[in-house]
């Protein structure tokens, strides 16, 4: 495949595939995709072919993986920064992929606080900004869960699985949240407005916040 329309149209196939394989844990059948798409992936060094099925190779997964940061990240950007609503998000974000440089990437990441999910609630796989910038900050980020009672803080962002993150998006526990602590034992117990709420420790875990 040639030109930038193409290398879309394959990356955006490689995309589907790993979100099928890691998120969705659904087999990829290669009638899925057109014969062209599957030569060029395989040609690519990106995808294995066996049977009907496809396999992601090493290279292929990390790809694509970086990929779905890219336009994850986007989401974050415009729909956090810009203020772009959700119809528009998806549509410019797929645009955003294909074109964002590492540098680029990098900086987004660190301007939003290395988030761990996009608007819609999916993770966003981490970079190594991300590890390098939770060292950076450690001294003022800190975990939910090593916070004291009567202790005030804001959450900066979330690293967790997809069934951790779910559970944290279900009590509201977005970036920008304003928390007290109310109790740490045997649960921890926090205060969001007028409302409180109990957490095991893998979401207390899971919560960088910047105390007050």
């Amino acid at each position: 495949m040639k030109g930038g329309k193409m290398k879309e149209e394959l990356e955006n196939a490689l995309k589907e595939i790993w979100m099928s394989l890691n998120e969705t844990k659904k087999d990829v059948s290669v009638s899925e995709f057109s014969e062209d798409i599957i030569r060029d992936l395989i040609s690519s060094g990106y995808i294995l072919r066996k049977g009907d099925k496809i396999i992601l190779t090493d290279q292929g997964g990390e790809r694509a993986r970086k990929i779905i940061r890219l336009h994850r990240l986007a989401e974050r950007l415009l729909n956090d920064v810009l203020g772009m609503g959700e119809t528009h998000v998806e549509e410019s974000a797929c645009k955003f992929e294909h074109v964002l440089s590492d540098e680029v990437e990098e900086a987004i990441c660190t301007l939003l606080g290395h988030p761990g999910v996009c608007p819609h609630g999916r993770r966003i796989p981490r970079g190594k900004c991300c590890i390098e910038g939770e060292e950076e900050v450690k001294r003022l980020i800190f975990r939910l869960s090593e916070l004291s009672p009567g202790e005030e803080a804001e959450v900066k962002y979330i690293v967790a699985d997809d069934e951790i993150s779910s559970k944290i998006l279900a009590v509201g526990l977005l970036p920008g949240k304003k928390i007290k602590v109310i109790r740490v034992f045997p649960t921890f117990v926090i205060q969001i407005g007028n409302t409180q709420f109990a957490l095991d420790r893998k979401i207390a875990d899971a919560i960088y916040t910047l105390r007050y």
